[in-house]
């Protein structure tokens, strides 16, 4: 597996580093569009159905959004398994001080993008488990409140924080 990956970070470098910033621009962009809009989505409308509107918005962004994610996953992983490749030898020895620094940088990353994951998971699970069809309950109202005011922005901050990051790793060599 490990010659596997080091092999398509070898010849496909561009390609990875692509998808991988592809798919985090449309997750973080994604964010910033679905907080805009679940604040601006049917004014006009009751509380109840503006509740509905907005969980609905935000479950079919969320569809949407899944193979970003994965995609984002899977080629993070390829390049942190190549900067380690390029830090340690087999044996676990330095190789290169300047990749043992960058991957010390990949962890803090991927530790921030695990963050981010598990607030998006809390957004979803807030936002199935409230019963839609009776949106008059203040419970209800409330989720919306809680997802719109604390877990998108701190998803959006989180993920920005991110890409900074990975703009620093990217101009490092």
């Amino acid at each position: 597996m490990r010659d596997f990956i080091y092999g398509v970070m070898t010849d496909f470098p561009t390609t990875i580093i692509f998808l991988h910033v592809f798919s985090a621009v449309v997750w973080i962009g994604g964010l910033v569009a679905l907080w805009y809009i679940s604040y601006n989505t049917s004014e006009e409308l009751s509380i109840e159905g503006r509740f509905e509107n907005r969980a609905a918005v935000i479950r079919k962004f969320f569809m949407f959004l899944s193979p970003f994610i994965f995609v984002s996953v899977v080629t993070a992983l390829f390049m942190a398994f190549g900067y380690l490749d390029n830090a340690y030898d087999p044996d676990g020895f330095i190789v290169d001080m300047g990749n043992v620094a960058a991957f010390k940088l990949i962890k803090l990353k991927g530790s921030i993008w695990g963050a981010l994951v598990f607030d998006m998971l809390l957004m979803l699970y807030t936002i199935r488990n409230v019963k839609c069809g009776r949106a008059s309950d203040r419970a209800a109202t409330d989720c919306m409140w809680l997802v719109n005011t604390y877990l998108l922005p701190a998803a959006i901050f989180l993920g920005s924080v991110n890409i900074f990051i990975g703009a620093f790793l990217r101009n490092l060599y």
